[in-house]
């Protein structure tokens, strides 16, 4: 199974208005997610009463783009704001992605620690 996985270390938000065709469905928020200077994965938020287009990998550009309804953008926002280290993951075979934190111990509150 083909996974893409790395750390992310910086972030860049980007809301949206508009979009002039109606039969598309355009994200509201995109966070540009980075590994040192390394573009790694983009993350787009979509109306939640609407169809969320594919999770899908650009191999050109080795690029992961993550589609998420746009209810979860406060949860994603925050562990990128108060968490570290952060990492993704994208299964090719599987076309699922997810960001997550690194391993933390119970109930440490504020001091992070990576084991």
């Amino acid at each position: 199974m083909k996974l893409i996985d790395s750390e992310i270390d910086h972030y860049w938000v980007h809301f949206q208005a508009g979009g002039a065709e109606k039969s598309r469905v355009y994200p509201r928020a995109l966070v540009k997610c980075y590994n040192h200077d390394d573009f790694v994965v983009q993350l787009n938020f979509y109306p939640d009463n609407k169809s969320i287009p594919e999770n899908s990998y650009d191999k050109r550009n080795k690029l992961v783009y993550l589609r998420y309804p746009i209810s979860m953008y406060p949860n994603i926002i925050d562990i990128l704001r108060n968490e570290k280290p952060i990492y993704f993951s994208y299964s090719i075979n599987l076309n699922m992605g997810f960001i997550r934190t690194g391993k933390e111990p119970i109930g440490e509150g504020d001091n992070d620690a990576d084991f």
